[in-house]
């Protein structure tokens, strides 16, 4: 695998380094593009969270039982499966958002994948992908469901996505995803 080939497809090499993460060294990688796309998928999860969870002059301590079970997972033969899926926890567990980012970013010390300094892009979708998200909104609302898929599936092969929030969507490049 090249940087070259990753950044042909529009993927970051960081997402190939959070696939490398997924594994333990001892173990072959079985490298596939699906597999690249879950880890991009979930690297842009958590630099959304750690982003969202920014909080001003709030400066916060990382939590000392999540960094000492960081701590016994790495000096476990590096285990980096075991520390991605307790970052996960951390995530998704109910710490303050600020100590939740000081936590993360602490065991980005050792992931090395710039979370800190990560900020989001802002890309605007063609017209005929807008045009898509719309017409399935309105499926949607009409409670044509099979519409509604079809139009995701167009969305799909378009390279986007819309993420449903109530009565509106927010359309987003999927990784690998060409408009």
């Amino acid at each position: 695998m090249s940087l070259q080939a990753l950044a042909d497809r529009n993927y970051s090499p960081l997402a190939y380094r959070y696939l490398c993460l997924s594994a333990h060294y001892r173990t072959q990688l079985n490298f596939t593009w699906g597999s690249l796309d879950g880890a991009s998928i979930a690297l842009d999860r958590i630099r959304r969270s750690i982003f969202a969870a920014r909080s001003g002059d709030v400066v916060a301590l990382p939590d000392p039982d999540a960094v000492e079970q960081f701590g016994k997972a790495i000096n476990d033969d590096l285990n980096m499966p075991r520390a991605l899926a307790l970052a996960w926890e951390v995530l998704r567990g109910g710490l303050e958002p600020s100590v939740m980012r000081a936590t993360i970013l602490k065991f980005d010390s050792v992931f090395g994948l710039g979370l800190e300094r990560w900020i989001p892009k802002q890309e605007l979708p063609p017209e005929c992908v807008t045009a898509l998200a719309e017409a399935r909104l309105a499926a949607r609302r009409a409670k044509n469901w099979p519409e509604a898929d079809r139009l995701r599936a167009e969305l799909h092969a378009a390279g986007w996505e819309a993420e449903d929030h109530g009565d509106r969507f927010v359309l987003k490049k999927l990784p690998g995803g060409s408009s």
